[in-house]
């Protein structure tokens, strides 16, 4: 194993999965924590017992750079603390992981077949799980698509736009350094 990736949940993980390209993700796995305290507590295990880089992708919650600030440094200051010289990264998505589906206007309405709303793109700068639970949930196309299910409609040009989110980047970025670290190391 070169690398775990450690994020909330499910739908996390298979977005993670979907987006990231498939050579950086050979033997990195991928693991679904449950919430903030679970993902930290997880991490801190395998560090210690694994002894593996480990990336922790979770919400920020908030849109308040001091707040995010003040996140990233605490689960920083939880997990690097029992680190040593092992690599451990904090990747925060902001405000929620469900914000990469409203970079691009145009992805959703190409993945659920119809415009997004602009009041629930407004709503989506500060609350996008709860924007798209309510784009999903007036969907009467599609009866109530879920978030995996837009994950599995996703084309190749559509994670290619995906990569490009800023969270998103700095996970390849950290996965590529993890894995050029491992050649050289083998």
């Amino acid at each position: 194993m070169i690398a775990y990736i450690v994020c909330e949940g499910p739908s996390d993980a298979e977005l993670l999965k979907t987006v990231l390209p498939k050579k950086l993700l050979n033997d990195v796995e991928v693991v679904a924590g449950g919430g903030i305290s679970a993902v930290k507590s997880l991490a801190r295990s395998l560090v210690v017992r694994r002894q593996v880089p480990v990336i922790i992708v979770v919400d920020a919650d908030s849109v308040v750079q001091e707040l995010i600030q003040e996140r990233l440094k605490s689960i920083e200051e939880i997990v690097g603390g029992v680190a040593a010289n092992t690599p451990v990264k904090v990747v925060l998505a902001v405000p929620e992981m469900e914000a990469i589906f409203f970079q691009d206007a145009s992805l959703l309405a190409r993945v659920l077949r119809y415009e997004t709303p602009q009041n629930l793109l407004n709503l989506a700068v500060f609350q996008p799980k709860e924007a798209l639970h309510l784009l999903l949930s007036q969907s009467e196309k599609d009866n109530h698509l879920s978030p995996l299910e837009i994950i599995a409609r996703l084309s190749n040009e559509d994670t290619e736009i995906l990569r490009k989110t800023p969270f998103i980047q700095e996970i390849i970025n950290f996965l590529e350094s993890v894995r050029e670290t491992a050649k050289i190391q083998s």
